[in-house]
């Protein structure tokens, strides 16, 4: 059965601290400062399609140098990467569009929607989401589109009574986020899921949910959440 408060399966990609079991092509993307929410498209993308993507356009590989790490001709790659990049297109918010994380009145956004997460606020969390938003829960396939079906799967599945989590907003990859603790059976809140939050000027377009615990050292961040932690506040 499913458990209420649990978004998916953990993501294995993000550097060493988390094995050799990380997916090389994540592991690339976030060591060179790329958006989740780019990273989240990846796993959409057809293997050889992502390599071309990767080396062309992250590690800004040429052509021929991507084709001969690929084994393959430079036409295949071009076209690869041609295909990788409509697909990139269609899936990731425009660039133009996203809200730095230093932008003015970001932290605001971003402390109403952590506080409607945590009061299981789901109509306030509503009505910070913009018609088209994506929930997405890699590297499981299941993920939501539109404001409605967003807010009946988070109704129904994970925000189903206030205080089940508390937050702690971080950086994640150029972008807003968070960090979220879940209450369990012994009292104390436990290491949960990172989120990161796409804020654009028209409300919040993504939501890109991680669930993996081994994430959390990597944003310095405890396990168990102390009992006198500001959860809205992380400098």
């Amino acid at each position: 059965s499913r458990r209420a408060g649990t978004f998916g399966a953990g993501l294995d990609a993000a550097g060493e601290s988390l094995g050799p079991a990380a997916d090389p092509a994540a592991v690339v993307a976030l060591r060179a400062g790329v958006r989740l929410a780019f990273i989240s498209a990846l796993q959409y993308l057809p293997a050889r399609q992502r390599a071309a993507l990767i080396l062309r356009d992250v590690l800004a590989f040429s052509a021929q140098e991507t084709a001969e790490v690929l084994q393959t001709t430079t036409a295949a790659v071009n076209s690869a990467l041609q295909r990788a990049r409509a697909q990139i297109a269609a899936t990731a918010p425009a660039e133009d569009d996203v809200l730095e994380p230093s932008e003015p009145g970001v932290r605001e956004q971003l402390d109403r929607y952590l506080k409607a997460f945590e009061n299981a606020d789901v109509d306030g969390l509503l009505r910070l989401l913009r018609d088209d938003v994506v929930l997405e829960m890699p590297p499981m396939a299941a993920w939501f589109r539109g404001r409605a079906d967003v807010g009946r799967f988070l109704a129904v599945n994970v925000l189903v009574e206030p205080g089940r989590f508390r937050n702690v907003a971080v950086g994640v990859n150029l972008q807003s986020g968070f960090a979220a603790y879940q209450l369990e059976a012994d009292g104390r809140y436990h290491a949960h899921a990172i989120h990161a939050v796409t804020l654009t000027r028209t409300g919040i377009s993504r939501i890109d949910a991680f669930l993996d615990a081994d994430l959390f050292p990597v944003f310095g961040l405890p396990m168990i959440l102390p009992d006198e932690a500001d959860q809205h506040r992380r400098e």
